[in-house]
Order: C-alpha cells, then structure tokens, then sequence
C-alpha cells in the first residue's frame, strides 16, 4: 500500500498555514488521486483544512496553538495517539496523520490565522 509521506503532509500544512488556501486545496485533490487507498490520513488532512480555513476554535489544531496546556502537551498528545492507534488497528491512518502532524509541529511555520488572533 502506498501511502501519503511526512514530507507531503509537511508541504500541505505549510501551504495552509501561510493562509495559501487553494494551494492547500490543490495539494489535498492530489494526495486524493495519487493515494485512493489512504483515504483516512487524508480525512484527517481534510478534517485540518475545514478546522482551519473555518476558524473553529474548539479544534485541535487550534488549540494546540492557543491553548497553553495543550500546546505544552504535544508529545503526550502524539502518545495518547499512538496507542489508540495500536489499540483500533495496527496502521490506523486516520491517527498515522495525526501522529505525523504532531510531529512536524516545530518544522512548521506559524499559522497566520492564529498568529493574527492571538495579536488581538
């Protein structure tokens, strides 16, 4: 099975979080097509993208960014993850995404949208 990679999770959140929303569309059309079969990673992909561009603040990539506990708590996060992920299936793509996610948060930019409200 051929799946979505780090490195292309990595390239679709720094599009969308440097507020390049139809290139972050674009990108998420081409993972549809490339990776039919991974289609729970990139549900959680798409899950991230709604959240976002929806400005849905009780969402966890949201709060990972505005909510000090949960922001400190990312490598627990990540863990919490990895064994419900275990516990379901041994690869559950739908956590596989989140994991990674978590993961890359340091080699991400900071979101504009969130930056800009925790100016306010």
């Amino acid at each position: 099975m051929t799946a979505v990679s780090q490195r292309e999770t990595l390239e679709f959140l720094k599009a969308l979080f440097k507020n390049k929303f139809a290139e972050a569309e674009r990108l998420l059309q081409q993972l549809e097509e490339k990776y039919p079969t991974d289609s729970k990673y990139i549900h959680a992909l798409r899950g991230i993208y709604t959240s976002y561009t929806g400005d849905d603040h009780d969402s966890l990539i949201y709060m990972l960014y505005l909510n000090e506990e949960f922001s400190n708590s990312g490598k627990a996060i990540r863990q919490y993850f990895e064994k419900l992920s275990k516990l379901l299936c041994e690869d559950e793509r739908y956590f596989a995404a989140w994991i990674d996610i978590l993961k890359l948060l340091d080699k991400l930019p900071q979101p504009l949208k969130i930056t800009a409200k925790q100016q306010r």
